[in-house]
């Protein structure tokens, strides 16, 4: 069994990533429907690599999705209109920099990914968790 990541704390965070990112590729209708919250809330509970400015724009992001219903194309919209040219998404982290752990009431870990409906269930559930978590829910 992997360590405990010590940013979100659960163990095998990064495998369960991995394998959900190709379950998404795979079936892109089904299980990609809920991608771009995948990746904004695993990023969420991954900080440590990422700018404040990027990090804001996630949780700003998850929010309009998830509580004004924000749908992806909207998404891509808005980041081509706000974001021109080169931006700094990942900070350049200062060797001795060590992650913060937080205790998250969800993590991707509790994500099912036996069935389309309780992973598109359980992935917003994770979402609207991240967002009670850092109490920007409304």
């Amino acid at each position: 069994m992997s360590a405990n990541c010590p940013e979100c704390g659960a163990a095998g965070c990064r495998d369960k990533f991995e394998s959900m990112l190709a379950l998404e590729f795979e079936s892109p209708t089904i299980f990609g429907a809920v991608h771009h919250i995948t990746v904004i809330c695993y990023n969420i509970q991954h900080p440590h690599e990422f700018t404040e400015e990027s990090l804001a724009w996630m949780r700003l992001s998850l929010r309009a999705i998830i509580v004004d219903g924000l749908s992806p194309a909207e998404l891509r919209k808005q980041v081509r209109k706000t974001i021109k040219g080169g931006v700094q998404v990942k900070r350049h982290a200062e060797p001795s920099q060590e992650p913060l752990t937080r205790n998250w009431s969800m993590t991707i870990t509790d994500i099912r990914t036996e069935n389309p409906e309780g992973y598109r269930e359980d992935i917003n559930a994770w979402a609207r968790s991240i967002l009670k978590d850092l109490n920007i829910e409304s």
